[in-house]
């Protein structure tokens, strides 16, 4: 199986890389003739692989990319297609380093096949059906995703899901997620690579897929990756506890924004809560000695969260002088919370998110 770490750079490496392990990649056909570089009638193809399985032939028309992301293959199949029909008994077929899972489902969907040097192929033409999936498949996804969550990362998809009909400049989004241009450059390459984003005439970033990453963020976030510590308020009840909070917030200029629960209960209220998660800036001995609070191990009815990344304060909302996260982060924040998380982030995204 084809390493990791050790996936080609370029187009003709991963085409030698592929020619090379055909017969691993195509174990159960037989493999009568393979030609690089065909073109006929205005169409071309990287390789023409003719296969055989008893007396059925069919060439694989293959073209290849070195990276195997939704938007390359959005622009590839369509044309591999038709360079398949000018191929007597021809068969489109996408291969790549690395197929992504979504690339996978797009090939299926076109009757495309697909084969990567991981091991994932798919193949299906008269009684043909070769499909399998590589085990370091989810490695990689996996990877891809922690890269776009990486901490200063995930501002700009909160920049990009907070106003999803709204272009953007990358100048602009550097100034409000108070990044570099060079580092928000890098973020929006990853979310091209992946069919999330697209550029518009004037190179502005359009947000296409703003519902399938807010799936893909959600799924794999969960508010351990913040720090926080356990408190105990005097206070009788989760609204006047988050009373004193806002107010000491006010009078002191301190910098906080509620989540979870407590802050969907100003928002979109569903379900019942008893603790307050509230995110704060700076040192907590404001809040300890300001609200008059004690360190608990657990089972306490406010908890101060230090964030992962001072992004969870970008486009803050306010509810009656009560400062909370925004409607991404708090359907974010709620996705994975045990406590009935789900159906509240659910309800919060029906009723103010609206994708």
């Amino acid at each position: 199986m084809q390493s990791i770490e050790r996936m080609p750079k370029t187009e003709p490496e991963t085409v030698a890389q592929l020619v090379s392990n055909l017969p691993r990649l195509l174990e159960g056909l037989d493999i009568v003739k393979v030609e690089r570089q065909y073109g006929v009638s205005g169409y071309r193809a990287d390789l023409l692989i003719e296969v055989r399985l008893g007396r059925l032939r069919k060439t694989l028309v293959v073209e290849v990319k070195t990276l195997g992301e939704p938007r390359l293959a959005l622009q590839t199949i369509a044309q591999i297609r038709e360079s398949a029909k000018r191929v007597k008994n021809g068969y489109p077929v996408f291969a790549a380093g690395y197929v992504t899972e979504a690339t996978r489902r797009l090939c299926r969907e076109a009757n495309v096949g697909y084969v990567d040097l991981l091991g994932n192929v798919y193949l299906q033409f008269g009684t043909v059906l070769v499909d399998r999936m590589a085990q370091a498949s989810g490695k990689l996804e996996r990877r891809g995703v922690k890269q776009l969550l990486a901490p200063k990362a995930t501002r700009v998809l909160r920049a990009l899901l907070v106003a999803p009909r709204e272009p953007a400049r990358i100048s602009d989004l550097a100034q409000r997620c108070s990044m570099s241009p060079a580092g928000v450059y890098w973020v929006v390459r990853l979310l091209e690579a992946k069919g999330y984003v697209e550029r518009d005439p004037a190179k502005r970033v359009v947000l296409v897929k703003p519902k399938e990453l807010l799936d893909a963020w959600a799924s794999a976030w969960s508010m351990p990756k913040n720090t926080w510590t356990n408190y105990f308020s005097f206070e009788k009840t989760p609204e006047t506890v988050i009373k004193r909070v806002a107010e000491l917030g006010a009078r002191q200029d301190l910098r906080y924004a509620l989540t979870l629960m407590a802050g969907a209960s100003l928002v979109a209220p569903f379900v019942r809560y008893e603790d307050v998660w509230v995110y704060v800036a700076g040192a907590e001995e404001q809040w300890v000695k300001g609200l008059d609070l004690r360190p608990v191990d657990g089972g306490g009815n406010l908890i101060l969260v230090k964030p992962y990344d001072d992004g969870v304060f970008m486009d803050l909302q306010e509810f009656e002088g009560v400062k909370v996260v925004s409607n991404v982060q708090l359907y974010v924040d709620l996705y994975n919370y045990a406590a009935r998380g789900r159906e509240q982030a659910e309800f919060l995204r029906a009723r103010r998110i609206g994708y």
